[in-house]
Order: C-alpha cells, then sequence, then structure tokens
C-alpha cells in the first residue's frame, strides 16, 4: 500500500533539491514570480510529452513501414505462378480469424478456378473499412493504399475488413486496375463464426477471391466444358444452399456466375438439365435486378434468359419456348443499346437471328409441334 503521509513528507525535500539544480536566473525568477515561471514550465513540460508522443507514433509508423516493404520483397522475389492473395487485418478480429480465413482460402479457392493451388499471405497492413455510401475520395485513397501493397508484393488481390460484435464481417476485396481505369473495390459480409466458420460461408469466401484474382465465368464460353463443369457443380451447390450468412450482393455474383457457366454447358452439348437450371438461376437474379438503376445487368439476363429458352425450345421441339425466347432477346437489345453493351447486344442478335431461324424452318417444311 502507498505510504501517502511518508510521500508528502518527502515532497518538499525533493523540491528543494530539484530547485537547487536549476541555475541562479531560475531560482530568482521562481522566488519573485512563482505564478509565472510555473505557467512556462508547465508549457515546457506539455511541449516535451507532445514531441515524445508524436515521435514514438512515427517510428511505430516507420517500423510498420519497414515490415510491408520488407514482407512485400520477400513475396515478389518468391513469387510464382499461383495466385497470391494477401490478407490485411481484420478490425476486431484477430489472429485466430484471419487464419481460419487464409485454411478457407486455400481449400476453396481451386474449386472456383483452374489453379488448384493458390498463395496465401497474412500481410502486415491495416486499412480502413469505410461504409459502401462513403465519400468516392475516401474509397479511393484507401483503394490506392491497398493497391500499393499489391504493387509491392506482386499480389493477385488484398481483403480487408472490420468484424462486429455479433460475429459478421464487413471485408472488402480488390485488385490491381488495368490501364487507364480506376480501382474498383467490391463489398460484401459473411456471418464467421470464430472457431467453427460454416462451410458454405468458406467456400463463398474462395469464390470470392478467386473471382477477382482468376476470373473464370465472365467468359465461359472460352473454356472446354469438361474444364467448366467441376466450377460449375461447385457453384450449383452453394446456389442450393443459399445460406443467410452470405449478404445478398455476393449471393447474386454467385447466382449469375453459375447461371452463365450452367447456360454454356447445356448450350454445348450438355445435359438439358443445366438449361433449366440456368433458366431458373437467371431469372432468380432478374427479379433481383433493376431495369432502371442497373440497365446492363437486367439486359444481359434477359440476353441470358432468352438464349436459354431458344435452346431449350430447339431440344424440346416447343414451340412456345422458341417465342418466348425470341420475346426475351429482343427485350435484351432495347435494353443493352441504350448502354455501352454492345458486345451483349450482338450476342442477343445472334441468339434472336438464330431462334426466329429456328421458327421459320418449322413453318416451311410443315413440322408440327410436340403435343
Amino acid at each position: 500500500m502507498v505510504n501517502f503521509a511518508a510521500s508528502a513528507a518527502v515532497a518538499p525535500e525533493l523540491a528543494s533539491r530539484v530547485m537547487r539544480l536549476l541555475p541562479r536566473e531560475f531560482q530568482d525568477a521562481f522566488v519573485h514570480q512563482p505564478d509565472v515561471f510555473m505557467f512556462f514550465s508547465s508549457i515546457f513540460l506539455a511541449a516535451v510529452v507532445v514531441a515524445a508522443f508524436w515521435m514514438l507514433t512515427g517510428m511505430g509508423k516507420a517500423s510498420t513501414m519497414a515490415r510491408m516493404a520488407l514482407r512485400g520483397q520477400a513475396l515478389k522475389r518468391t513469387k510464382d505462378h499461383r495466385a497470391l492473395v494477401l490478407i490485411a487485418e481484420i478490425e476486431g478480429g484477430g489472429g485466430l480469424l484471419r487464419q481460419e480465413m487464409k485454411e478457407a482460402i486455400e481449400d476453396n479457392f481451386g474449386m472456383f478456378s483452374f489453379e488448384q493451388d493458390v498463395q496465401v499471405d497474412l500481410f502486415p497492413i491495416k486499412l480502413k473499412t469505410v461504409s459502401p455510401r462513403a465519400h468516392p475520395e475516401t474509397r479511393r485513397r484507401i483503394a490506392v493504399e491497398a493497391g500499393e501493397a499489391l504493387e509491392r508484393s506482386a499480389a493477385d488481390v488484398i481483403v480487408w475488413g472490420k468484424r462486429n460484435m455479433l460475429g459478421k464481417i464487413d471485408l472488402r476485396i480488390t485488385t490491381l486496375p488495368g490501364y487507364g481505369r480506376t480501382h474498383d473495390v467490391q463489398d460484401f459480409s459473411l456471418g464467421w463464426k470464430v472457431g467453427r466458420p460454416d462451410e458454405a460461408v468458406q467456400r463463398a469466401l474462395g469464390f470470392a477471391l478467386a473471382r477477382k484474382a482468376r476470373p473464370v465465368l465472365h467468359r465461359p464460353q472460352d473454356y472446354k466444358p469438361e474444364r467448366l463443369q467441376p466450377i460449375v457443380e461447385a457453384l450449383d451447390k452453394l446456389v442450393e444452399v443459399r445460406p443467410a450468412e452470405i449478404s445478398e450482393n455476393l449471393q447474386l455474383d454467385i447466382l449469375s456466375d453459375f447461371a452463365s457457366g450452367a447456360l454454356s454447358l447445356g448450350e454445348r452439348g450438355g445435359h438439358i438439365k443445366w438449361l433449366s437450371k440456368a433458366l431458373d438461376a437467371r431469372q432468380r437474379y432478374l427479379d433481383a435486378v433493376d431495369r432502371t438503376t442497373d440497365p446492363i445487368s437486367w439486359g444481359a439476363a434477359q440476353q441470358e434468359i432468352g438464349r436459354a429458352l431458344t435452346a431449350l425450345g430447339e431440344r424440346e421441339g416447343a414451340r412456345d419456348k422458341l417465342e418466348e425466347g425470341a420475346s426475351r432477346l429482343r427485350l435484351a437489345m432495347d435494353a443493352l443499346r441504350s448502354t455501352d453493351s454492345l458486345q451483349q447486344a450482338e450476342v442477343a442478335l445472334r441468339a434472336l437471328q438464330r431462334a426466329e431461324q429456328t421458327l421459320q424452318q418449322r413453318r416451311r417444311v410443315g413440322l408440327r409441334w410436340p403435343g
């Protein structure tokens, strides 16, 4: 226990010794004008404390920058053909959460890309996690800082975020932009139970990062069906589960990629079930998209619905599906012509010409439609 009485008795003697160490001018100033002397002494002490604080803060930042630079150089030297994913600090998360995210990415990244192996690093950087409605300049500065970390380490994608009291993690991911483009940061959230994360949530995280680092299903027609099918089947399982722990925007990305992949398999001679699944998935996606706010996504969805209906109509000999497919394709062309997505409009035009040609051929040769 502190003896305050003894401390009070020692204080005057200690003060006397300190005063004798000061120059004679300071002693005279203290005797004649003690208030002024104490005022300037307080200012001096405050300045010393502030200077010490900023010096220690600067040393801490310099140490962090040095760690980032050294880690980045080490990753750059060992970079190979594998995708490199950086996991930044997760505010409110801790080391266990980051380690679980690392293991989830390593286990599930290969399910949604053609590369089974991925390199994941717990990178020593802390980025702010701001609201999607934050000022664009604030979001741009954070994205630029994340991009610098990617350049420093030659990484493909970086993820950061924060965890709230309910266990939900609000995540941000970005990649280096192409030449002449601005940084694009994707926002989504996952309900992550530290110690026992849900399998579907882990797969969703692997999908989101694979989609950014090694996109496959934005142009599924470029790949052979046998290579594409395992990815589509993995997405099919996520679409069927639809866990509530995955945010709506990420679920829409999963739904969109699955619909595109299943349609590509069905159009190129795959089982007819893929056309039905693509039709159902794209219709669900369309129900969540507004034409006025996102005409490109709305038009692209109508285009894929029209293609799925056309392919089903050709296989089943169903006139109503061919006619509905042609109608959907016309809607898609009207929506896409007013946007910059000329390639999507061109695809819709070719599909429409094919559907109309099939209908005309059946009328010309007098074939009867089934039942």
